[in-house]
Parts: C-alpha cells; sequence; structure tokens
C-alpha cells in the first residue's frame, strides 16, 4: 500500500504492535480491526471582542499620483519656491498661494495641465495648454480649503509639462481652537 503524506506521521505503540496513524493524509484508511486512536479535543478559548478605538483616525498624508513624478531637470523652469507655507488666523476658510516661474531654457515649455493630491486643493494655470517662450514667465495660483481643519495641511500640486514633471508642495498651519 502507498501512503501519500500531506502533513505529519504520527506514531503511537499498543499492545498489539506498532500502529501507524496518519493525520492529515489524502489517501490514508485507517487499519481493518485495529482502532486508530483519537486526538484528544482540545476547547478553543472564545475570540477576544473586536477592540473598540476612541482615538479618532487620522488619515495618512495624501500623496501624488504615480506618475507624477518630479523629474524635471533644474535648468528647465526657474521657481520662486517649490514649497509654500500658510499661517492661517482664526476663522480663515482658504489658503492662497502664488508660484511664480520662468521659463530659463533655450526652447519653449508647455505646461498641459495640473493635478492635486486632494480635492480640497485647486491649482489654476493661466491657460490649459500654456506655452512659455523662452525666457517668458507667469504664475500657477492654487489654493487649500480649510474648512472643518482642526490641524495643519499639506497637499501637492503636480505640474505636467513637455520637459518633465515638477512636484509643488503646499501647507497651511491653522490656529489651535
Amino acid at each position: 500500500m502507498i501512503f501519500s503524506f500531506k502533513r505529519e506521521v504520527a506514531f503511537a505503540v499498543t499492545g498489539a504492535g506498532l500502529i501507524l496513524g496518519l493525520a492529515g493524509c489524502l489517501h490514508s484508511k485507517p487499519l481493518p480491526s485495529t482502532p486508530v486512536p483519537a486526538a484528544p479535543q482540545v476547547a478553543t478559548p472564545a475570540p477576544p471582542p473586536p477592540a473598540t478605538n476612541t482615538l479618532p483616525v487620522v488619515p495618512p498624508r495624501p500623496r501624488p499620483a504615480a506618475d507624477a513624478s518630479d523629474n524635471m531637470a533644474v535648468n528647465i523652469l526657474a521657481w520662486d519656491a517649490v514649497a509654500k507655507n500658510y499661517l492661517a488666523g482664526a476663522g480663515e476658510t482658504n489658503a492662497s498661494f502664488i508660484f511664480n516661474l520662468t521659463n530659463v531654457s533655450p526652447e519653449p515649455v508647455i505646461i498641459y495641465d495640473t493635478s492635486t493630491t486632494c480635492e480640497c486643493t485647486i491649482a489654476q494655470l493661466p491657460a490649459r495648454p500654456w506655452t512659455l517662450a523662452p525666457g517668458a514667465g507667469g504664475q500657477i495660483h492654487a489654493s487649500l480649503d480649510l474648512r472643518n481643519r482642526t490641524a495643519g495641511v499639506t497637499n501637492y500640486v503636480v505640474v505636467f509639462t513637455s520637459k518633465g514633471n515638477r512636484l509643488l508642495t503646499v501647507a497651511a498651519s491653522l490656529p489651535k481652537p
């Protein structure tokens, strides 16, 4: 007889001789007229009640889309800053940001669009697509909706261009309630 073992083989010695007990085998059958000792039954404890979390759940900081890598060379567009911070006053509902940029490359740069990491962040271009000739400059306006916020907020604006992408950061600090 050929046995196929799946998990383990247990050996038991009785007064009648060696009995082969197979646990978890696919094709095993007990030997005729030889009882196979049953495994002892172990009571499993009841699972603990689900934990209740009394702390508020803080969502992770949003990240830009996978195709939004910051891969623009430094000699294409010159920015006044790629990260801007805003200190909100009590009762303010909006944080505004202006990013100044200049085409420092010898070729025109086309800015196709922007994307943000949260619906509460908006970025505006003068036109879509927006072509900047060499030496030309302009502004990208961004805003953060601060309503229903109790702490600081950081989001990202991705600028998609013909020469690569630029990742801009907008952050606002809110006063303690």
